[in-house]
């Protein structure tokens, strides 16, 4: 009796052992999709995938979903209200979506334990609840990557929220943006991004905060290491990128090639010898002065009428003044007050691009042409007589 019940205690014991080493249900990994040709899908995308063994399931949780259908979306979108938030459907699905516009699709598998995959998946849970799925949208600092750092990285030990420097020390958002815009070959789309971002877009970013972009947020994951184990221990290209290569433009179709041509006809001396000429340059210069004074009413609502936190204190009013629609239409009668405007115009002017030259981001370079045409052609203005 003695041997059967020590018999019956290895065998017990035994099972005990195995369960302790049979492998989690939970296989949790970081998807991470290549950049589209289109604005919206340019910096790329995250996901969480859950495979759950156990239950038979392969799901995607999805940050970047948002309402499409919404009367006031444009509305919402325009003051920065739109709501964001998550959803889950069948991996199948979401990798068909992808495969559908050829486009890469990567799979970071993360080394977690039984403890923190299930911490990930209640947290996706609680998301996913009516009261707590929406947030609202913030590129640089609440987007569909953040979250995801988030999530992942809260769930280690501190130290893994603190991946070592793997991005060059002293760049800024906007140098991020500028990356992904330029490799897409969206000089325009830049140029108008460049335009309505404020100074915080300038601010240098930390490691944490580099992040905010999907294929960072997937290297910061790659190098990250907790007590000596890298958190990523399987990748897996799961979708190869197809998309054709953007097209380069010719440089008589950029920007600056466009404004320095506009520039040159706003301020030729030919109307003396040509009146054809000198009507048309009246309209040009009209059109430019109309066209700058609503961009700068623009960024003026921007900046003060809606919540986008990253286009406030947005310098770009001190040249695109909504003060030029009034001038537009008192030229040929100016009251004192905006007489001095013409003559306080063009100096400042002259300092905002001394200063520009020397702080990268703060003017868009391509626009320099335009706004010292708009300075010279504001100098001709004071000098009319009423």
């Amino acid at each position: 009796m003695k041997y059967i019940s020590i018999l019956l205690v290895l065998i017990l014991f035994g099972h005990f052992g195995k369960a302790q080493e049979e492998p989690s249900a939970l296989r949790i990994s970081l998807i991470t999709c290549t950049p589209g040709a289109e604005l919206y899908s340019v910096f790329g995308h995250n996901a969480l995938r859950i495979v759950d063994s156990a239950a038979g399931t392969d799901i995607a949780y999805n940050f970047g979903t948002f309402n499409f259908d919404d009367p006031d979306f444009y509305t919402k979108f325009v003051r920065g209200k739109l709501q964001y938030y998550l959803s889950q459907e069948n991996f199948s699905d979401f990798l068909y979506a992808y495969q559908y516009f050829k486009r890469g699709v990567s799979e970071q598998v993360l080394n977690l334990t039984e403890k923190e995959k299930k911490e990930i998946q209640r947290a996706l849970f609680e998301n996913l609840t009516e009261e707590n799925r929406y947030y609202k949208y913030d590129f640089f600092y609440d987007n569909c990557s953040t979250r995801l750092r988030d999530i992942i990285f809260k769930t280690k030990s501190n130290q893994a929220f603190n991946p070592p420097q793997f991005v060059a020390n002293g760049l800024t958002f906007r140098d991020h943006l500028h990356t992904y815009l330029d490799r897409a070959e969206m000089k325009w789309t830049r140029l108008a991004i460049d335009l309505i971002l404020g100074l915080k877009a300038d601010r240098k970013m930390s490691v944490s905060n580099a992040m905010f972009l999907p294929e960072f947020l997937a290297k910061g994951v790659n190098a990250t290491e907790v007590n000596g184990q890298k958190l990523v221990v399987e990748e897996n290209t799961l979708l190869p990128d197809q998309q054709p290569t953007p097209t380069k433009d010719s440089f008589l179709l950029t920007p600056f090639f466009i404004f320095l041509i506009i520039a040159i006809l706003m301020m030729l001396p030919l109307g003396n010898k040509v009146p054809a000429y000198a009507k048309f340059q009246h309209v040009l210069q009209k059109i430019v002065f109309i066209s700058a004074g609503l961009l700068g009413l623009l960024m003026l609502f921007l900046w003060i009428g809606t919540d986008h936190q990253t286009m406030t204190n947005n310098l770009n009013l001190f040249w695109a003044f909504p003060l030029h629609l009034v001038l537009v239409f008192k030229e040929n009668n100016l009251p004192r007050w905006l007489k001095r405007y013409t003559i306080f115009y063009p100096a400042y002017v002259v300092v905002l691009l001394l200063v520009a030259a020397f702080v990268p981001g703060l003017v868009p370079f391509a626009i320099y042409p335009l706004i010292i045409a708009m300075a010279y052609c504001t100098w001709m203005f004071s000098k009319k007589p009423n």
